[in-house]
């Protein structure tokens, strides 16, 4: 059972203090100076790692010059993995390659072992390689062995030393040039109008864009499958980006955000859709991989994904109730608890609320405030969602948990997680205050701007105008991104392939207000990705689940949307006003439901090409009891609703409907 308290007394959802407010215009954050490349608390892990490994270092060479031939090996070995091989050099031709093979088997696998350690929090393979390559070499070691091979290996390790040291001098007086000049452009720019307005930031007269209708149905066709099934989902590991509980998570920010922008007054099977995809994330399956994380990472035995670090788990998890608990204001994950059943039949019990104490106290207890997804490696993106949860969390009931700690946590993130020339680094180790450079791309930057732009603004635009700045490029028409590292893969199913890049770059763009780089990339999927046709959804061949649901965001986007969805949420009034209550799927596809006034304003079309000439049933809510409503775009001119404020109407849908009901006065 959980030891988590529960969060009770709080106001409910649906009435935020600033429902229905305009937001106020989002500066943009200047890069924070400072002079080492590191922040200060990465800097003092950094120094911690070093004394350690000078220790070991100077430990292994006074082992390795006065010991004994088995000894003397394993104090080599100490100074690098596979160092203890080299005292077999100078004893003949076939000695000298097996050491040189010995050396080279050894850092390999080391490599192996830290892209374990990086991929799944597995701290203890890199440790077991690094010892276990010395003990080997001790097994095996000659008599006498070469003298020189400690010399060798302490000239060879501070060749290197000296290498890294100029190359970081080198990066950083180009990393502050470049901060000085990115500064005074985010100068320039605040100085300027802002690119979202009012009027640009919720343009909806004609609903969801009808390109978007076939992505829409591919996230339906899966989400509404049963709950116990994953067919269509793509299922390749459970450890890093291409995880089923990355694509449930991502299915649901984007159904979510259209939602919001499009959708507030229709329910039916795009909350039902949802709630599957919560259900889903209680299925062990996507779960299970940390009872091996936290063992091998943290030493422990205990297989609950919430308590402990696991942001992308309670994290993204968090973010997904909340955005949907804001929509709809369905207070069912506070009135009853979400369970995760273990195999063995041990059960841990969460409500939304205590959900989201867990990810606050997380915050609280780290050092750097964001707090690890692996065991040791913090990424901001994963930890921006744990902002999202909190952040709309008290906005709903009343808390203060974001409050309380979103100054801590923007300068952490300025300091640990952002680079000296301001972009976001993709990730950072809480035990050595390492980051891995070649994860800050273009990519990393925009998502980082998508999914912070509720929670502070500032520096989503900040993030957004410096890659509009340096790595966007347009030109005669065509937009070109200049990429690195993971840009060029499908993040959703590891192939080489744009087509995350140009989703979530674009995406990004959509939520800045750059319609021109919006269109052109959506102009690029076009003709680069060719678009296939399964009863009405697009599919295209080759690309990840994942992917398909970050372009149903390229081609829906608005302005502001998860900006808004996450500061404001959708007013009492709409949330209370007449809703679509139900329309049958897949046949009837709804591309806009909203509510003013009382009247409920609505656009269908047919969700699949044999719906096209039928009469379909629809149901509506939150009428008043008894009042007669008036029709149009419908079969019948005027509806009663029952005592429960409810009524079946019916549309003859062809094409491309609206319709609207509204109270006889």
């Amino acid at each position: 059972m959980s030891s988590v308290s529960p969060v009770t007394g709080f106001p409910a959802p649906g009435s935020p203090a600033d429902a229905g407010t305009s937001l106020p215009r989002a500066a943009i954050a200047s890069i924070a100076v400072r002079d080492a490349i590191d922040g200060p608390l990465s800097t003092s892990r950094q120094r911690r790692m070093l004394l350690l490994y000078a220790a070991l270092l100077l430990g292994g060479f006074a082992l390795a010059l006065v010991a004994a031939p088995g000894p003397r090996a394993f104090g080599l070995g100490l100074m690098l993995p596979g160092g203890g091989f080299l005292g077999h050099l100078g004893n003949g031709l076939w000695p000298s390659l097996g050491a040189v093979a010995g050396l080279l088997l050894s850092l390999l696998l080391l490599g192996l072992a830290l892209f374990a350690w990086f991929g799944s929090g597995n701290i203890l393979a890199p440790i077991v390689v690094w010892l276990g390559s010395a003990g080997l070499a001790a097994a095996l070691a000659p008599t006498p062995g070469w003298s020189g091979a400690p010399w060798l290996l302490a000239a060879a390790i501070a060749a290197a030393a000296v290498v890294t040291l100029r190359g970081r001098a080198r990066y950083r007086a180009r990393a502050i040039a470049d901060r000085d000049r990115r500064n005074v452009h985010l100068a320039k720019l605040a100085a300027q109008p802002p690119r979202i307005t009012a009027a640009t930031a919720r343009t909806d007269a004609a609903g969801m864009p009808e390109e978007a209708s076939g992505y829409l149905r591919y996230l339906l066709d899966r989400s509404l499958q049963p709950l116990a099934s994953f067919d269509g989902f793509d299922q390749i590991d459970q450890f890093q980006t291409a995880s089923v509980r990355y694509q449930v998570c991502n299915f649901g920010y984007a159904l979510a955000a259209l939602q919001y922008e499009h959708l507030p007054a229709f329910r039916g099977y795009l909350s039902q859709a949802q709630q599957n995809l919560h259900q889903k994330m209680l299925d062990h399956r996507n779960w299970k991989y940390w009872a091996l994380e936290n063992a091998w990472g943290n030493l422990s035995l205990d297989p609950d994904p919430v308590p402990r670090d696991n942001i992308m788990y309670s994290g993204w998890f968090g973010a997904l109730l909340s955005e949907y608990i804001s929509n709809t204001g369905d207070s069912r994950y506070n009135d009853q608890p979400l369970v995760l059943r273990h195999p063995d039949g041990r059960e841990w019990r969460y409500t939304f609320s205590q959900l989201a104490e867990v990810v606050y106290r997380n915050f609280k207890g780290s050092r750097f405030t964001l707090f690890p997804c692996e065991p040791n490696w913090i990424y901001p993106l994963c930890n921006n969602f744990g902002g999202i949860t909190l952040k709309i969390h008290d906005r709903l009931y009343g808390t203060r948990w974001w409050s309380e700690i979103e100054a801590d946590y923007r300068r952490h993130f300025d300091n640990e997680f952002t680079t000296v020339d301001g972009r976001t680094l993709a990730i950072r180790s809480t035990r050595t205050g390492l980051t891995i450079a070649a994860l800050t791309s273009v990519m990393a930057d925009c998502v980082t701007a998508y999914f912070l732009h509720g929670i502070l603004p500032d520096v989503a635009r900040r993030a957004w105008e410096i890659a509009r700045l340096d790595f966007i490029r347009v030109a005669d028409g065509k937009v070109d991104l200049l990429t690195r590292g993971w840009d060029a893969i499908d993040t959703g199913n590891y192939r080489k392939s744009m087509i995350t890049t140009y989703a979530q770059v674009g995406a990004a763009a959509g939520e800045m207000g750059d319609s021109e780089v919006l269109e052109l990339l959506r102009q690029r999927v076009r003709a680069e990705f060719p678009r296939g046709d399964e009863d009405g959804a697009v599919v295209h061949q080759g690309v990840s689940t994942f992917a398909h649901a970050s372009l149903l965001g390229l081609f829906s986007q608005g302005a502001a949307t998860r900006r808004d969805m996450h500061a404001r949420g959708v007013a009492a009034e709409i949330l209370d006003g007449p809703l679509l209550a139900a329309a049958p799927y897949p046949d009837v596809l709804v591309t806009r439901a909203r509510n003013e006034g009382g009247e409920l304003n609505c656009v269908l079309r047919p969700g699949r090409p044999a719906a096209a000439g039928g009469i379909y049933p629809l149901e509506l809510s939150q009428l008043r009891p008894g009042a007669t409503y008036r029709c149009e775009g419908l079969r019948q001119a005027t509806v009663t609703a029952d005592a429960r404020g409810m009524a079946t109407v019916y549309v003859y849908l062809t094409a491309r409907q609206t319709f609207r009901v509204s109270p006889v006065e």
